[in-house]
């Protein structure tokens, strides 16, 4: 943590920073100060411009005006390789891990140990394990990168940019997939590099942790700063009312106070899926049911099977035995068309690969998801309903873009996630699969899919919704499953849990549960 005897001058400094992109104005003259040893929170709504002063600092755009120093001295970075140079080192929500390499080759990548001009695996490894080791880091050297969930690769990421010398380390939304069990491995690693004297900006939308782990918090809003404060001395309502506005505030749930509890659904209610025994390479002997309308929370640690069971239920992942049943009905599920057909629908942890077709605009991503709905449509899948759907949609969710016209990587993260669910919206979804569906949404946003996730709900739609937030579970559902080693541990209804800590609790009771091998 920051140093509190006397002042301490900037390790970084932006002044009156101005980002131009032809007409549109990302950056308004904004200001921000990194002080060395300090974690500063960088918050705002998507697209208040966070994401640009982010690729200022890191040499991915040069600034249309404005002033920018590391100790003092000016800097003018004509590529991010002079920014890494520099000693800063960002971690992005869109990771830059080399599938095809290790753990410890995606680490030291470019600073391998060699012998006569061979890279020596050995001591690639070792090195690597050791760096593991110290930062407490699940993960083994010579896995594949290929082979990790998301969550797995993302604490690769923050390995890999904490095993150079950086100066300043930009962690953006570094917890999205995190479960309240792993955010301490993070955390402490932040605080490891803050005692060295590192400076660390931590944007993120949950508000919790960042005051829990920052020192000071700037609020962007629409280019510029809307305040800056000492995180000790603001509440959560505050800073919500200057991300958001006053008027918006009032709506937005801070807390889990302003969502009613949501209740058990009745026991008569029909069943909308249900798995018997399912189990393949990952997932174990797991059964589960959903009645229509109700909301059921699915919470485990990273390697858990969680997402792979979501996986399953989608046909992403192929079973070995076990039965599906839908409205009843036994149903056979080898690929992801099989349950679009059964009305089973899947937003994934990971959008930028597996949620949506990026370099595509806003329109023909949301077609896709309703062809058997179109009437007509052409090789872009373009025609009067799905320009009118993909209208609605960006409406509906609030998306702020231009046009349907948009490409989906021109939007920000929130708004990228609001269109990778509104995408299914058009169709008869009889359940849905959520995957971390608020990763990288501001509080804002976040209150805009939680009306469309009840609302759905309430329309008799089942849900199953993964998330390592466990606020917005206990917010979005009435019953809860706990899996562990790829199987259904424990259970419990809202009723027999009041707070986060409870089901912390009964995850790592189910946990010590396990039989040991």
């Amino acid at each position: 943590m920051i140093n509190q005897n006397g002042p301490v001058e900037p390790l970084l400094s932006l002044r009156d920073i101005v980002m131009r992109f032809g007409s549109v104005q990302a950056l308004r003259g904004a200001d921000f100060d990194l002080l060395p040893g300090e974690v500063h929170g960088l918050l705002g709504q998507n697209g208040a411009g966070k994401s640009t002063l982010i690729k200022v600092i890191a040499g991915v755009y040069k600034p249309t005006s404005g002033t920018f120093t590391i100790d003092g001295v000016e800097q003018q970075y004509s590529s991010p390789r002079a920014s890494r140079d520099a000693g800063i080192s960002v971690v992005y929500q869109s990771l830059s891990l080399i599938p095809s390499l290790t753990v410890a080759q995606n680490l030291f990548l470019g600073i391998e140990p060699t012998t006569l001009g061979i890279v020596n695996t050995r001591a690639l490894n070792s090195r690597a394990s050791e760096f593991l080791e110290l930062h407490k880091l699940p993960l083994r050297p010579e896995q594949l990168v290929s082979s990790l969930t998301f969550a797995y690769r993302q604490l690769c990421e923050i390995g890999k940019a904490l095993v150079k010398d950086a100066r300043i380390l930009i962690l953006d939304e570094p917890t999205s997939s995190l479960s309240k069990t792993e955010e301490p491995i993070l955390f402490d690693a932040v605080r490891e590099a803050t005692a060295k004297g590192i400076g660390v900006i931590y944007v993120s939308h949950r508000l919790s942790e960042v005051f829990e782990l920052t020192d000071r918090v700037t609020v962007f809003r629409d280019g510029n700063n809307a305040g800056v404060f000492n995180t000790a001395d603001v509440t959560i309502p505050q800073l919500v009312e200057v991300i958001v506005g006053e008027k918006l505030a009032k709506s937005v749930s801070t807390g889990g106070t302003s969502l009613s509890v949501r209740p058990p659904i009745a026991a008569d209610a029909s069943v909308a899926l249900e798995l018997s025994n399912i189990s393949n390479d990952v997932v174990k002997g797991v059964n589960l049911s959903i009645r229509r309308g109700e909301i059921v929370g699915l919470i485990g640690s990273i390697g858990s099977g969680r997402t792979e069971l979501l996986e399953s239920i989608f046909g992403v992942r192929k079973l070995k035995s076990g039965t599906i049943r839908c409205d009843g009905r036994d149903v056979v599920i080898r690929r992801p068309q099989d349950a679009i057909g059964r009305g089973i629908k899947l937003v994934p942890e990971d959008r930028h690969s597996f949620g949506l077709v990026v370099d595509h605009d806003i329109e023909s991503n949301t077609a896709m998801a309703m062809l058997p709905l179109l009437r007509s449509f052409n090789f872009l899948f373009k025609s009067a309903e799905s320009k009118a759907f993909a209208t609605k949609i960006v409406t509906d969710l609030k998306v702020k873009a231009p046009s349907t016209s948009t490409k989906v990587n021109k939007l920000s993260g929130g708004n990228q996630q609001k269109i990778a669910i509104g995408k299914w919206l058009g169709s008869d979804t009889k359940v849905l699969l959520l995957d971390e569906p608020t990763a990288g949404v501001d509080v804002g946003a976040r209150a805009d899919i939680y009306k469309i996730i009840i609302d759905l709900a309430d329309q008799g739609t089942a849900v199953l919704v993964c998330s390592s937030d466990y606020d917005e579970l206990l917010q979005l559902c009435s019953r809860f499953a706990f899996i562990s080693d790829g199987a259904i541990r424990a259970s419990a209804d809202r009723s027999q849990v009041h707070e986060e800590k409870d089901l912390h609790q009964i995850l790592e009771a189910s946990r010590e549960e396990l039989p040991h091998v």
